[in-house]
């Protein structure tokens, strides 16, 4: 039985090395450390984390923090940059399956959504903290046109299919939108606020967004 307050935080000292020493065993300081920063900053704010917090946690001094991310900026994109890879090995998957354009284009928007819904800490981070303008915000974006591009590619093909002459650009954005904000809502308020069936509700708002395409 713990009996003094020096006890107590031993043992949350060793839990915590061995929780790391198993993460370890798979992965390296630098993913053990994103990981650990992704879901302090999701969980807490990312303005509210220090990288001395995150070292706490994880287990290393300061010094080896900064040889593997050289600010906590560093970190932030790092953690971005991680997202949008796994998304987009995510929706490459599902490009090469048959069917129509349409069928493919909706197909890719329900496996991002899919893909959002199931890491939620990555959403948080990754689309929900504010990067102020400078060369961090710009790597972010540029790492998030490839995503977009994925789409733009679905949506102009559907349009080239129908014979339509649309707003490539702006279509593309919709359905950015239409997801971001269905994923957003199911993230942080679903519990507090039940939308019933959310997979029939996934469906119909791809079904909407896509509907000039049928």
């Amino acid at each position: 039985m713990l009996t003094s307050y020096t006890q107590v935080k031993q043992a949350i000292r060793n839990r915590r090395k061995i929780r790391v020493a198993r993460a370890r065993t798979t992965t390296t300081l630098r993913d053990v450390i994103r990981n650990t920063a992704r879901e302090l900053f999701a969980r807490a704010g990312y303005e509210s984390v220090s990288l001395r917090r995150i070292g706490a946690e994880v287990g290393c001094s300061p010094m080896a923090m900064y040889r593997h991310y050289a600010s906590k900026e560093d970190l932030l994109i790092s953690i971005c940059e991680e997202t949008f890879e796994q998304m987009l090995q995510t929706i490459d998957r599902e490009a090469g399956r048959p069917g129509t354009p349409l069928e493919r284009l909706r197909a890719c928007v329900s496996t991002v959504i899919d893909f959002h819904l199931g890491h939620p800490n990555h959403f948080k981070v990754t689309f929900m903290t504010e990067i102020p303008p400078g060369p961090a915000a710009q790597r972010k974006v540029a790492m998030g046109q490839r995503v977009l591009d994925r789409l733009r590619t679905g949506v102009r093909e559907c349009a080239e299919a129908k014979g339509l002459d649309i707003d490539v650009e702006r279509a593309t954005q919709m359905l950015r939108i239409g997801m971001h904000g269905y994923v957003s809502l199911q993230i942080i308020t679903r519990k507090a606020c039940p939308m019933g069936d959310t997979e029939q509700l996934k469906h119909e708002l791809i079904a909407t967004l896509t509907r000039q395409f049928e």
